[in-house]
């Protein structure tokens, strides 16, 4: 029990002199890295925040989506045009985050509270927490194909190390499962880096993925005779589903590998040194995002013409050529890409997630490292096995995303902007302004629900195609997140509309006295309020 007693001592992170949790009933929602992040540690300019898309956009995954389409039977002109809508219907979302997290210097799980309550926000957390452990083991496997096409290009013969001593089974070989903890061990150091020190590990992305990525897409136009062969490939639809059909899949799929950055954002952001610039160069996103995914668009036609089949993931073409320089090469950049994004796209959020449930215990870095070891656990190799079951994966999370964007925009867009916007120091009160019912605010809730509902039947049917649903559920599935996105937004302001909260401090008070304030009573920005209420340690305006 001594023992137990002390551990639990030695990992308990206490409240810092002058931080919004030195006050005792405030101390289970925050901690350092909780806190509205102080002026000097915002070291990110706008071309750090812009360079985070062009080094963003150069990795497998996103390589991964649009190849998926043509391994599908979209033809590949139509499945850039359908990544393009993706990447633009995504951006907004995006950009209302990265603003967010700019101006008040908070992350997702701290601006979650004000639309889902100090309590419901746990709710929030968890459904981000768990994609982001997906696609962190995600990325790890396709990290580790990377660091395979390396060993191959040293040693040949790894090609064929032990691959017989899995079973088929298991749909992953001994080569393959090794390559995969190699990057796994390879990516733990780079967990350790604090924010602010990531923006470098961007920059030096930034000034090789792009020159990467010419080689590669001069390199298949090279291979195939240029453009014509390539987008005279016809659709070949599979299952008697239209070109319509495949063209909204591609949509959602391509906004899916994106979506948790529209969450996500913030987490960045707020490090963010000109608040201006650095949600305006989320205008990035459809630009370097398209761009790539024209690159696996273009590597996956390309196969189809130079090998005779469809190569969906960009590194088997990679793992075919003869070449040993230029795979290690590819195969580098490309393991090092997924580092970068492994480490700001998933573990940055998941530790962020983390640490607003359990505050008390876990900071960034102990949720980085906890999301690495889930990430192994969840054997993503299985996930990619298909390139249906990629889709699967990319659409099915869509679900519980696409309804959670929606009320976080719906929250501050249409609700309280204009009555201020948030309230800073009232977001780390219990009791406040954001405790709602018991610390939960049910109207997110409910619209949660209602945006998710209509399509768990496609999901399910999604995940076991033997449960037979109509055809007009699957086809409104296809556009899951949008869907999922407005019917959860639009419930949340109309259920606000009929059951009205506070808003701000003026408005709560009144509500107690019974007297109703006019609009012009507001004040212009709540979260000023802060100053009058606490004095932290530096400016966390």
């Amino acid at each position: 029990m001594n023992a137990l007693r002390s551990f639990h001592e030695r990992i308990k992170l206490e409240p810092e002199k002058g931080s919004f949790t030195s006050e005792p009933e405030a101390a289970r929602y925050s901690n350092k890295d909780l806190d509205p992040v102080p002026t000097e540690r915002k070291k990110w300019e706008w071309y750090h925040v812009g360079g985070f898309w062009i080094a963003e956009g150069f990795n497998v995954a996103q390589l991964e989506t649009p190849s998926s389409a043509v391994a599908l039977g979209l033809n590949p002109g139509l499945t850039i045009v359908a990544c393009l809508v993706g990447n633009l219907l995504v951006t907004l979302p995006t950009m209302s985050s990265g603003y967010l997290g700019s101006k008040y210097g908070l992350n997702f799980p701290v601006i979650s509270r004000s639309s889902f309550g100090m309590k419901g926000a746990y709710v929030a957390m968890v459904i981000r927490a768990v994609v982001c452990v997906i696609w962190y083991g995600v990325q790890s496997s396709v990290g580790g194909d990377a660091v395979r096409c390396m060993l191959e290009a040293i040693w040949p013969s790894f090609k064929s190390w032990h691959i017989n001593s899995l079973p088929e089974s298991a749909f992953i070989t001994a080569p393959e499962l090794l390559s995969f903890f190699l990057f796994w061990l390879i990516s733990i150091p780079f967990l350790f880096l604090s924010i602010p020190a990531l923006r470098w590990m961007f920059i030096i992305k930034c000034a090789i993925m792009p020159f990467f990525g010419v080689a590669l897409f001069t390199w298949a136009l090279t291979a195939a005779h240029g453009w014509g062969p390539l987008f005279r490939i016809p659709n070949n639809i599979q299952g008697g589903w239209s070109v319509g059909y495949a063209f909204c899949l591609t949509i959602t799929a391509s906004i899916s590998g994106n979506a948790t950055f529209a969450i996500n954002m913030s987490d960045i952001t707020r490090y963010a040194h000109d608040r201006k610039r650095a949600w305006q160069m989320q205008a990035m996103l459809p630009v370097m995002i398209t761009l790539t995914e024209l690159l696996g668009t273009v590597m996956a036609a390309s196969a189809q013409v130079i090998y005779g089949q469809v190569l969906w993931n960009p590194l088997d073409v990679v793992a075919l050529w003869d070449n040993r320089a230029g795979k290690f090469f590819a195969g580098f950049c490309f393991a090092f890409a997924n580092i970068a994004t492994n480490v700001a796209g998933n573990s940055i959020p998941f530790a962020n997630d983390l640490t607003g449930m359990f505050p008390k215990y876990i900071n960034i870095r102990r949720g980085q490292l906890i999301c690495a070891v889930l990430g192994w656990a969840i054997c993503p190799w299985l996930l990619q096995a298909k390139a249906q079951r990629f889709f699967a994966f990319l659409n099915g999370y869509t679900v519980f995303l696409g309804p959670l964007i929606g009320i976080l925009l719906s929250d501050y867009w249409l609700v309280r902007r204009r009555s201020g916007g948030l309230n800073v120091y009232q977001l780390y009160r219990p009791g406040g302004l954001y405790w709602f019912t018991g610390g939960v605010n049910p109207r997110a809730l409910a619209a949660l629900l209602i945006g998710m509902a209509p399509l768990l039947p496609g999901l399910i049917h999604n995940i076991n195609p033997e449960i037979s649903v109509s055809r007009g559920i699957q086809a409104f599935y296809t556009l899951s997140w949008l869907d999922g996105l407005v019917l959860s937004g639009l419930s949340y302001y109309l259920m606000y509309l009929a059951f009205p909260f506070p808003t701000n401090l003026r408005e709560a008070d009144a509500s107690l006295s019974g007297d109703s304030p006019t609009g012009s009573e507001a004040p212009e920005e709540t979260h000023v309020d802060i100053e009058k209420s606490v004095k932290p340690q530096g400016n966390y305006i």
